[in-house]
């Protein structure tokens, strides 16, 4: 306790002299190195998530004692993207939940949050379409990531499975449990939600009603857990993005993204790649896009590993300019590392 204490007053000095240099509280490339250096201690008797769990509030708190950070989330409460907003920035954060996807790009846009969580991709389901294009449209640079275990669970107030007549869950989650609800409830009535926490809330208020969500959800909304992990994968992992209007510095393990669009031109999609390839870049992800204002009009989001600020990311993303028609920097961050697990 007197090593916590002092590290809060450490912490409150410093805070008081980024106000007077004119720099911002949260710093995510510093704070993830905290977190591996701490985990990389952590031994065969103490869980690495146990170590990150602990280490994330202790930061949160130190940030707390300078300025919370503001946070927009996917919301309402309850929902897994909650989940990852606390997982990465800790419970002493000022959290706000946002209806949709691109009111959370709008609240940190407009400078009234300073940053926001999102989906991008499930390993299950695949991207989140939404996100990609708002990524294109906004101003806004990627962070930060993480990787959260879904596990979804079958809630209700009902006295068994049978009664559940019609059950309510966010598009994806629906996908995500296809194979169990074909076998188990072929003929419940399916209907979305806006998300999995949104529909453990009807779920609350009709008799009869199920709803596909997490523990902390059904929890938080007084309903019963009728059947656990109901996901069809058991690898069924969520990425999520932080997004802001800072840039990260690098920390020797991370990821830029990028956006860019190719002429009509046999080989333009080789040309434009040839530059990561030839500096032995590594591509983690590749996925095309509709542009929507014309017609067979695509765009590429290419996710590579390496920071900007590396010379040979950089040099290839100077050559990458030349072969695109268009070309846009998302974001360098540090990568995500192991997925959370969620009960």
């Amino acid at each position: 306790m007197d090593l916590l204490k002092e590290r809060q007053n450490v912490a409150a000095r410093i805070g008081q002299v980024k106000r007077e240099l004119g720099l911002g509280v949260l710093d995510r490339a510093r704070e993830e190195e905290v977190l591996r250096r701490a985990t990389s201690l952590c031994g065969e008797d103490l869980p690495e998530e146990a170590v990150r769990s602990i280490f994330t509030e202790i930061v949160s708190a130190a940030r707390a004692v300078q300025q919370p950070p503001s946070v927009s989330f996917l919301g309402p409460e309850g929902t897994f993207c909650n989940q990852a907003a606390l997982n990465i920035f800790g419970h002493s954060t000022t959290l706000r939940s946002a209806d949709t996807i691109s009111e959370v790009f709008d609240l940190v846009e407009k400078g009234i949050c300073g940053h926001g969580v999102v989906p991008v991709e499930n390993s299950y389901e695949g991207s989140v379409n939404q996100t990609l294009d708002l990524l294109y449209r906004h101003d806004l640079k990627i962070t930060g990531e993480a990787f959260l275990r879904i596990r979804h669970h079958l809630l209700g107030r009902a006295d068994s499975v049978e009664e559940i007549k019609v059950l309510y869950s966010h598009p994806m989650a629906l996908g995500q449990c296809r194979s169990w609800i074909r076998e188990n409830l072929p003929k419940v009535s399916l209907r979305g939600a806006e998300s999995t926490s949104a529909a453990a809330r009807r779920a609350a208020r009709e008799a009869g009603a199920g709803a596909i969500g997490s523990r902390t959800a059904g929890l938080s909304l007084g309903l019963d857990i009728l059947v656990e992990n109901i996901e069809d994968s058991p690898n069924n992992i969520t990425r999520f993005l932080v997004i802001g209007k800072d840039r990260t510095s690098a920390t020797g393990r991370d990821k830029t993204s990028l956006v860019f669009t190719l002429r009509h031109e046999p080989g333009a999609l080789h040309r434009a790649l040839e530059p990561l390839a030839s500096r032995r870049i590594n591509m983690n992800r590749i996925e095309s896009r509709p542009m929507k204002r014309g017609s067979w009009e695509y765009l590429f989001f290419v996710d590579v590993e390496g920071h900007g600020n590396d010379d040979t990311v950089n040099q290839a993303v100077g050559e990458m300019e030349k072969a695109c028609s268009f070309i846009k920097t998302l974001g360098s961050y540090p990568s995500g590392g192991e997925p959370w697990d969620q009960q």
